[in-house]
Formats: structure tokens, sequence, C-alpha cells
């Protein structure tokens, strides 16, 4: 093989300074500026390992760099924001897998009484100055109150009833909702009103509570009160994007970067396009059509009516700026545990006091809102339209009709189609079905502030349960360690939005430190969540449980920069003091829409 030495030799230099140049050209290479760089912190990831790290990089609202503060260096350009957060938390954006911000919004912007125990005469003073507020309002305009801890009534025991409520300086209809969302008080306007009288049959998933005379107290539980808000009512224009938007506000300011809208009708739906058209939406919103299948209406009909929502408003794509997903089915199997109520379908009788004091099983289970068969036949058709069925279940039968049916759902489940369920709330579940949950792949969405004593469970469930199931009230963690990956949901404006004190109630089962001595100390005996195990539930499991872990949930490259700053940490505060916390940066898609001074110190 012939050839010139010189030529060959001045080959082999060239090739010498191409290979050289290669290997340099990683450590030569700029890489392309970040926007923002938050720096000198203690950032949670919720990644596989649950790292922490120091810093991390953002550009065009995605996470380009996570690891320490001199990696980061190499993301820092000309026009790049560079933060130091001085030692502060910093994690993924809060996902609430289980929340009503229309209503809460609503609440926001009107009556509310703040879940406080009250006097009778207390509640109907703080009822009246809401009223008062209003002098010009139309006597037909319904005044919706909010935020009634019914049970809290002071002294232990005091009754209301419309009557009540009637002793008010007002000719306006009245509705006052109970903290759990499902029992509603009325004035008699409000039940003149909407036709509803002493004779009114009872609506499918829902009764008109009647007392030993056979005369409507005012109480309307569940699908009742659909009966009063339709008549009489002259609602605001705009009224639900007003609401919408005033929750979205107080959303941010809370951390929330996404979140499920559990029940919404297609009026609400409506406003949530027209927030999002207007480019409003501060967070990543999914809504699960509300989907009554307590009526007449078949399982072919329930399913045709959630499909042409989501056809028409459903934005699937995902990028930095936060859209509309309506992907979701919300359906009701029974209503709450607590008494007086005692809506949730139980396997077994509530308990019931004899003549002497003494407490044993009575004859009453509690309802079942859908016939076994007709929730099988609607959850099938909403897999395969490729809908995810949400089932509002707390009583340990209720959640086993869910399962069944949700057993049934799977199967039904084609080939490369991804279908994520979800049970709310599972307050009480039959033992035997905790690995269901897990078998099954269904999110249990759990609100851990259910676990705090209060006068619904330790001066009530604790004897109309009996002890076995009061032992086994709450369960997520007995679900945690049957291996199911448990997802939080706030409910609000059910409860509080605190996600601070819900998160230390997961893991304490405990309330805040000003809880009334009544009420100090655990729920039950059951552990807890591990912190970073409740971290999880309110972040990367539940961008899972909404389809959107590939993009959010954790912080790490190639994700969507959903992330807040936090005044404390709460890896590391004292047990007692987890609750003592609040959000002081959130980003979404990196932009900034809440700061209390951490960009600009």
């Amino acid at each position: 093989m012939g050839g010139n030495p010189k030529w060959l030799c001045g080959k082999s230099a060239v090739v010498a300074m191409l290979l050289a140049s290669a290997l340099a050209a990683p450590s030569a290479a700029k890489e392309p500026a970040a926007d923002l760089i938050l720096r000198g912190g203690a950032i949670y990831t919720a990644d596989k390992a649950d790292s922490i790290v120091e810093a991390l990089a953002i550009r065009d609202g995605r996470i380009v760099y996570v690891g320490s503060d001199a990696g980061v260096d190499a993301f820092a350009g000309k026009g790049t924001k560079v933060v130091d957060v001085k030692g502060r938390m910093v994690m993924p954006g809060l996902i609430d897998s289980h929340m009503h911000p229309i209503f809460g919004g609503e609440l926001l912007r009107q009556c509310n009484l703040n879940y406080a125990p009250l006097t009778e005469q207390q509640f109907l003073d703080q009822i009246q100055a809401c009223l008062d507020a209003e002098p010009d309002a139309p006597a037909d305009k319904l005044l919706t109150v909010g935020g009634w801890y019914r049970q809290y009534m002071q002294p232990a025991g005091t009754a209301v009833d419309r009557t009540t409520l009637d002793r008010l300086r007002t000719q306006r209809p009245i509705l006052v909702l109970n903290r759990d969302g499902h029992s509603k008080l009325v004035n008699t306007r409000a039940l003149d009103l909407a036709g509803i009288t002493d004779a009114t049959p009872n609506p499918p998933g829902g009764s008109i509570t009647r007392d030993a005379k056979g005369q409507a107290t005012g109480f309307l539980e569940d699908a009742a009160s659909e009966l009063v808000t339709p008549r009489g009512a002259t609602r605001e224009e705009n009224a639900a994007v007003l609401n919408l938007e005033a929750a979205l506000k107080m959303l941010s300011e809370a951390g929330v970067t996404s979140f499920l809208d559990a029940a919404e009708t297609p009026d609400g739906i409506a406003a949530y396009e027209a927030v999002r058209a207007a480019g409003g939406l501060t967070a990543r919103a999914h809504v699960a059509v509300l989907t009554d299948a307590s009526g007449d209406k078949t399982p072919a009909e329930l399913v045709a009516a959630a499909v042409a929502l989501r056809d028409r408003y459903d934005h699937p794509q995902i990028s930095p700026t936060p859209d509309l997903r309506v992907h979701t089915a919300k359906l009701f199997m029974d209503g709450v545990i607590q008494a007086p109520a005692q809506t949730a379908g139980l396997v077994d009788p509530y308990w019931v006091a004899d003549a002497h004091g003494q407490w044993g099983p009575g004859t009453h289970r509690g309802p079942v809102y859908i016939e076994p068969e007709k929730l099988t036949e609607t959850v099938v058709g909403l897999v395969k339209a490729g809908i995810d069925p949400h089932i509002h279940a707390i009583g340990d039968r209720a959640v086993k009709v869910a399962l069944d049916a949700l057993t049934a759902g799977r199967q039904a489940v084609a080939a490369g189609q991804d279908i994520r369920p979800a049970i709310a709330h599972a307050g009480l579940v039959d033992p035997v079905d905790y690995v269901r949950f897990a078998t099954l792949k269904i999110a249990p969405v759990m609100s851990y502030q259910w676990s705090i004593p209060g006068p619904n469970s330790v001066t009530g469930a604790k004897a109309y349960l009996g002890p076995d199931r009061f032992e086994r009230m709450q369960p997520f963690d007995k679900l945690a360690a049957a291996g199911v990956p448990v997802v939080y949901g706030s409910d609000w404006p059910v409860d509080r939005m605190n996600y601070w004190l819900a998160l230390k109630a997961g893991i304490t089962r405990a309330g805040s430190k000003t809880i009334p001595a009544e009420f100090a100390g655990r729920l039950n005996h059951a552990p807890g969540l591990s912190r970073i195990a409740a971290l999880r539930s309110i972040t990367i499991n539940g961008a899972a449980s909404l389809h959107q872990d590939k993009d959010t949930g954790s912080i790490e490259v190639g994700k969507l920069a959903d992330i807040i700053v936090l005044q404390n940490n709460f890896l590391k505060v004292p047990e007692e003091d987890l609750d003592d916390n609040k959000v002081l940066l959130t980003l979404s898609g990196g932009k900034v829409v809440y700061d209390a001074g951490v960009m600009e110190p």
C-alpha cells in the first residue's frame, strides 16, 4: 500500500487537531442563557430519589438545570434574573386534586361563617350582617352563606332549623351550607320560592328532612338542595367568571399550580373557558363534569353528555401557559358519615344508643345513591370514551360498590388507553379493600384535615361508628402502607384552604397548637404519613392522577417550571410547627403569579 509519507504525516496532524477540537467542544460550549435562576436554596425535587439540591434554572417556562450552585452558573447570561432564595425551601407547585373553586370564589365574595363555633345568636348576627351589607338587594335574590360548622354550634347540641332563619330581618331566601357540603339549611322563604312543601317527594340522590309531624325542617340533604338554587334567585351577570377569578387569586397565593374542580356544571365549565380564552388562568385547570347518575338519565345519556362537554372544552395540549382540561366525570355514591345526616353508605349499620345510653348496632346503613348495575354501566361507558371516573364515596359500602364498578371499568380499558380513575374521600374503607386500590390503580383522593379531632369525629363518630370503625376512619396511611399512591384534595371550600395544616394532619392526625383542649391529641391510633409521603401526595402523585406527571409534579430537567418558595422548611421544622408556613413565591410555567418579595427583596 503506497502513499506520500509527508502527506500522511500532515493528514494525521489534521485528524489530531480535529479530534482535539471535538473533545474540547462540550466544555467550551456555553449553555443558552436561562430566563431565571433560583440558587442558594433547599430544593425538594419530588423526583424518584426525593433529591434535595441547591439551584435550578428556567428557560422558556421549563426547567433546564437542577443541581448545585456551582453548576447553575453555566446558565447565567446577560438577561438572566438570578435570585438567591437564602436557604429557603423550594418545591414543586401544589396540586390540589379535589376542590370546588367557583363555589369557593363565591364564598370569598359573599357571606362566610368561617367554620367558627357559634351560638345561635352569633349565627343569626353574622348572617344578618351579610343581609344588611346589601340593603338594596332584590327580595328574591338568594343569599348563600358558607363556612357553617353545624356540629360545632354552641353550647354542644344546639339545634337550629328554618324557623331560626325566619327570625332574620329580611324577605330574601337564604341558604346556609354546612361545612361538609352535603347538608344545607334554608329559610321558609326559600322553600316557598322553590315550591317545596311538606308533601314534596324526596328527589333521587337527596332528601328533604322532616320532623316528627312530617313538616319540612328546612334541612336539605345532597340533591334536594338543587330544588332551591335554580328558582327564585336573581343571579349576578358573569358571576361564575368573577367567582373563578377570585378563587384563582387565592390559589396563586396558596401555591397551587394545578387543580381539579371536582364537580362542575356546563355553565361552570363555560366560565373556565371564558377565563382561559382571556388568558386569565394562573393554574392548570382540570374540570370534572358533574354526572348525576342517581336520576332518570340512562348511562348512555350520561356518557354522551360528558363526552360532548369534553369534546367542546378540553385542551389536551400542554405548554407553559396554563390551560383547561375536561377529561373527568364526577359521580356521587353517597353523602357524609357525620350525624345527624348519616348519608354515607356503610357495610354495617350505624350504632345507636339504647334507653340506658349504651351504644350498639342499629338498623340504618345509609344510602347508596346509584344502583350498582347502573354505576357499572356508566363507568364502563366513560372508560370506553376515554373519560376518567372520579367517584365520591365516603362510607365503606359506597367505596366497595365503587371499586366493583371500577373493576369492570379496568376490564373495559382498550389497549393503549390511559384511564386514571379516582375515589374521593374514602373516609371509611373495608380493610379487605385497601389492596384493591393498588391492584386496580385507583387514586384515593384524601382530605387529611378530616383526621383532625373535632365535633364531627370525637364527639360524634366515636359513638355512632363504634370503636373498630372509629380506629379505621380516614385510612390514608393504611392505603399508603398497602402500596397505594395517595393523592391529596382539599375539598375547599368545604374546609379552609390551609394546605400546611392539612399536611400536618396527614402526618400527625392532629390539629394546630391552638385547637381547643377537648380536641387535642390524635384522632385515633393510626400512624399517619411521613413528611415525604405527604409532600408527594400533593405534588407528583397529584400530577399522575391528572395525567400531568410527565410535565409537572417534580422539579426535573424538561418539566414545566411550576414551582413555589416557602417561608419555612417543611422537612426540617419541629412537628408541632408544620402548619406554621406560607408561600412566598409561585411560578406557573416559569411566570410569576404571586410574589411576597422573593423576586424583588
